[in-house]
């Protein structure tokens, strides 16, 4: 779906829904260990520079949040539970979700390990209105792999996020499509996904809290303030957006990144590090169905020194081998003034929709061998789990040699790595 053409009269279906699942690896853990249920609950890390990377809902009461450092939580909650994460089994659960979504709904966008959007206006003749199509899922989420869900609905997909959001935790609220501009009136700015702490200063500037005070606001004076955004989300704040599934691609982007509780100060090591981490984007650009141009290789000091560094690649890929030649080399550039390294990441920026052309241009530039290999190597990590194999280069007792990455440890393996998801 990409634009719905409409008046916006009340007969409009508001048939783009969100749906988000609630404190995901929180909730998948509790359901392993009923005995958490109720309890203040994080999956994280438990070093010294540890961060929250999901909070069950009784810890959010105490102001716990995601990515809070886990010492500001530990404070907030001195009887903190904290879970270690378990990648490979959020990621087996994230593909059950996924699959109750197929089985109801044919246009599917997943944008994360635990929310996606779908298009459910073909499914209205099977399962009913949105209003039943997302009571229908959440039913089965909790009834097969008894998890807590929430779904918005809208016209809109900015809008259908928003609500979903609303109707936390474990609910749904349907946005009706001529009441759109009401719903969203009373809500703070920083509501609408890319109003960041910068854009929400410019407005308050203009006396500008609620969205529907954007409406107020002269064209020349909101497009100042926010840039070439501007039209849009006043279009939005007017109830006038139709944006659908598959519209933003392009800006979207897959990545991973990692803070380690020791400094790294072996260049190999890293080099070790980042190859991992982009066989693991690799991999979720192959399970999105996602090429890219343009790989990010993140690096941050010590002292807080961090440099970006990207390289725009030929022809678009979706091969872990590719990633890896673009990172290293980002990295033998960057290594020696950077004798330190506390976090690295590695992203794939400008995401395009997998299809024949894309995937024939790449088997043009290489051989087909690395396609098959990966592949494979898909299928093994599907059935087995994310540390049952990996590049050779990767393994205990591998040879350090340059443009290689040395011996793996547990900790970095991608089904051992919380960052390697995409965080609630």
């Amino acid at each position: 779906m990409d634009e719905q053409v409409s008046d916006g009269s009340p007969q409009e279906i508001p048939g783009v829904l969100h749906l988000d699942m609630d404190a995901f690896f929180a909730s998948v853990e509790v359901r392993e260990n009923p005995r958490l249920a109720g309890l203040p609950v994080v999956v994280g890390g438990t070093g010294a520079r540890g961060v929250v990377a999901a909070a069950s809902y009784p810890a959010r009461t105490r102001g716990i949040r995601s990515a809070m450092p886990m010492a500001t939580a530990r404070r907030l909650a001195p009887d903190l539970i904290i879970v270690p994460p378990r990648g490979d089994l959020y990621r087996e659960v994230s593909a059950q979700v996924m699959t109750i979504l197929h089985d109801v709904v044919a246009d599917v966008e997943q944008i994360s390990v635990d929310e996606a959007f779908l298009d459910v206006r073909g499914a209205r003749r099977l399962f009913g209105e949105p209003e039943q199509i997302a009571a229908l899922l959440r039913r089965r989420i909790r009834e097969e792999l008894d998890l807590p869900s929430s779904v918005g609905g809208s016209v809109s997909r900015p809008v259908a996020k928003i609500a979903s959001a609303r109707a936390k935790p474990d609910g749904q609220l349907i946005i009706p499509a001529d009441r759109t501009a009401d719903f969203l009136a009373p809500l703070p700015v920083g509501a609408i996904s890319g109003i960041g702490p910068k854009a929400q200063t410019a407005l308050e500037r203009l006396g500008v809290h609620r969205i529907g005070q954007l409406r107020d606001i002269p064209p020349a004076t909101l497009a100042r303030a926010l840039g070439p955004r501007a039209p849009e989300i006043r279009a939005l704040a007017d109830g006038n957006d139709r944006t659908g599934l598959g519209r933003r691609t392009k800006d979207r982007s897959l990545g991973t990144e990692r803070t380690w509780d020791e400094d790294l100060t072996d260049p190999d090591e890293v080099r070790r590090r980042i190859t991992v981490m982009a066989d693991d984007v690799a991999r979720q650009l192959r399970r999105g169905g996602f090429v890219t141009r343009t790989v990010v290789l993140k690096l941050r000091a010590p002292d807080g020194t961090t440099r970006t560094r990207s390289s725009t690649l030929d022809q678009p890929t979706s091969s872990g081998e590719r990633l890896r030649e673009q990172v290293v080399a980002l990295w033998e550039r960057e290594h020696s003034s950077l004798p330190r390294i506390r976090l690295a990441g590695v992203r794939a920026a400008h995401l395009e929709t997998a299809d024949g052309r894309a995937q024939q241009s790449e088997l043009s530039e290489r051989p087909a061998g690395w396609q098959d290999l990966e592949s494979a190597m898909d299928r093994a990590i599907e059935r087995f789990g994310a540390g049952s194999l990996g590049r050779g280069s990767t393994l205990d007792g591998a040879p350090r040699t340059p443009g290689r990455a040395g011996p793996q440890s547990p900790e970095s393996a991608p089904g051992g790595d919380p960052s390697a998801l995409r965080f609630p």
